[in-house]
């Protein structure tokens, strides 16, 4: 997911626009001012296109009315008006931009409509990418209308994308104060912080989080941005596990990404209960039954090599002379689904020493200590986690935990 989509939504509606936009008028006089018949015709003809959405005719007729000399500034106003009309329906943004701005500076425009049309204007900016000038505009039109709370979103949203994430932060915080913050809100706060490297933000904007949305859609939409950021296989294996945990394994390709990535690391008891959840939770499609039967063949013929481990792993935890051996025993425990005996064979690994990865192996007791209902515990092993990019992933975990 990119940063705009998997925390950011767009500040404004196609119906925000186009409220703002232009009425069609007639040519009739306003303040003593009057559109010429030269003019006048060509834009009645424009007019007409664009009740039929016909938008390459109107803006033919349109240009024909600015090639009449000599015209006057209210001409040209009106004009511009439905060329800006035309541009919207267009979705031609950026254009749409400049020629609003240009309207504005006029001196045409009435009074009583600049302000409301300059939030439009910050809009059509940011629409078209250019975040510097949709902030610049939109902080001159919030000291106009210091309420409105799409405006200051958009801001936040715009600091965003130009990587302000400080900035976006307390336009965010800002925002947030007097009511429950929305969820995409957050979600800026979340990624901004992350952004930032400031692991006590990211922590706290999590709580807030799932404090306030702890639903499956919410976690789903965060972990997606983890997922993301993942390079790992044991940052992946973590997500994954906690994504089935929290009930955010939907799609067929949830399923079966986890299952092959756990088979791959040595987990294939485990590949397998998650391939035949997704069989029970009917995910996979007629056609996609040959990979589910496949994927299940490999799973077994992973286990076949594991048959004389688990005697073996009884054997290294009850004598508890090697610290490599009594994880590698909680590894092949906790693949089982056994976590009691993950558990102790991971607890006597990490007090002897001399583990290989430490970080995995309190990883797995964390989750183990979760799925037996030791949250306390489990929170205490996640804490142990030292490598930063797991350590985040950690932090996701002690959440869900407690």
């Amino acid at each position: 997911m990119s940063k705009a989509s998997v925390v950011l939504g767009a500040a404004l509606s196609g119906a925000a626009v186009a409220a703002a936009g232009v009425a069609l008028w007639p040519a009739v006089a306003v303040a003593q001012q009057t559109v010429g018949q030269a003019v006048g015709k060509h834009l009645k003809d424009a007019q007409t296109a664009i009740g039929r959405k016909q938008w390459d005719t109107a803006t033919k007729a349109i240009r024909q009315a600015q090639s009449v000399q000599p015209r006057s500034a209210f001409e040209d106003y009106k004009i511009n008006e439905l060329l800006l009309y035309v541009y919207l329906q267009q979705g031609r943004n950026a254009e749409a931009a400049r020629l609003l701005e240009q309207q504005i500076a006029s001196g045409q425009m009435p009074a009583g409509e600049r302000t409301q049309r300059s939030k439009t204007l910050a809009q059509l900016y940011f629409r078209a990418g250019n975040y510097g000038k949709a902030n610049q505009i939109a902080n001159d039109y919030l000291k106009a209308v210091p309420g409105d709370r799409e405006m200051q979103m958009m801001v936040a949203q715009g600091y965003y994308q130009q990587k302000n994430y400080k900035a976006a932060i307390s336009a965010a915080e800002r925002l947030s104060r007097g009511g429950q913050p929305s969820e995409d809100l957050l979600q800026l706060v979340l990624r901004s912080n992350y952004e930032l490297g400031d692991k006590e933000g990211t922590a706290k904007a999590l709580e807030q989080l799932l404090k306030h949305y702890p639903t499956p859609e919410t976690w789903k939409s965060l972990l997606k941005t983890y997922f993301n950021q993942a390079k790992g296989d044991q940052e992946k294996l973590a997500l994954y596990r906690l994504s089935q945990d929290v009930g955010a394994l939907e799609e067929s390709s949830d399923y079966f990404d986890m299952a092959e990535a756990l088979i791959v690391e040595g987990f294939p008891a485990e590949g397998r209960r998650v391939i035949e959840a997704g069989t029970a939770a009917k995910v996979f499609t007629p056609e996609e039954e040959n990979r589910v039967q496949r994927t299940l063949a490999s799973a077994e013929k992973e286990l076949a090599k594991q048959s004389s481990a688990t005697a073996a792993a009884a054997k290294s935890v009850a004598a508890g002379t090697s610290g490599e051996e009594m994880y590698q025993a909680g590894r092949l425990y906790f693949g089982q689904g056994n976590y009691p005996k993950a558990v102790e064979a991971l607890r006597k690994a990490l007090a002897k020493g001399g583990v290989s990865n430490t970080d995995d192996a309190n990883m797995l007791l964390g989750i183990a200590l979760t799925r037996t209902n030791r949250n306390s515990d489990a929170s205490k092993a996640f804490t142990q986690v030292k490598d930063p990019k797991l350590a985040e992933i950690a932090r996701v975990w002690v959440l869900h935990a407690t």
